[in-house]
């Protein structure tokens, strides 16, 4: 974090998608105009689970019209949860703690972390964009 651009200039992958990138440090490269990015952690055991909730409106248009049912209009994907790792920090956030993820956005701790097998539950916060839904 914050050290400057590198530039990836071999990617190796194995028949088990293990992959290995090789690269050199560009440190005079801008983060803001670099339009592909990477982010990472090491590979340690101390990494956590995460489970990262977000949420969709329940119905797809804003308004409905006169005698319209809303059973036609039922958003079908309304919830769409993906499994991640963090750093082994993230045990010490406690229920309503706030944390922003770099490059996916602001979330709220809903489980804390109890145990290896069970994964920390955090829930997006809405920034008031509009979004294009779940998928």
């Amino acid at each position: 974090m914050d050290w400057g651009n590198a530039i990836v200039k071999k990617i190796d992958k194995d028949q088990d998608v293990n992959l290995a990138l090789t690269g050199v440090l560009h440190l005079e490269g801008s983060v803001k105009t670099t339009k592909l990015k990477l982010t990472w952690l090491p590979e340690i055991d101390e990494l956590v689970k995460i489970s990262l909730m977000e949420f969709d409106y329940l119905i797809t248009k804003k308004k409905l019209e006169e005698g319209e049912d809303f059973v036609d209009v039922l958003n079908p994907c309304t919830e769409k949860e993906t499994a991640a790792l963090g750093d082994p920090n993230m045990r010490n956030l406690k229920c309503g703690d706030v944390v922003q993820l770099e490059r996916k956005g602001y979330f709220r701790c809903d489980v804390p972390y109890l145990k290896p097998s069970k994964p920390i539950v955090l829930f997006a916060i809405p920034d008031g964009r509009q979004q294009a839904g779940l998928k």
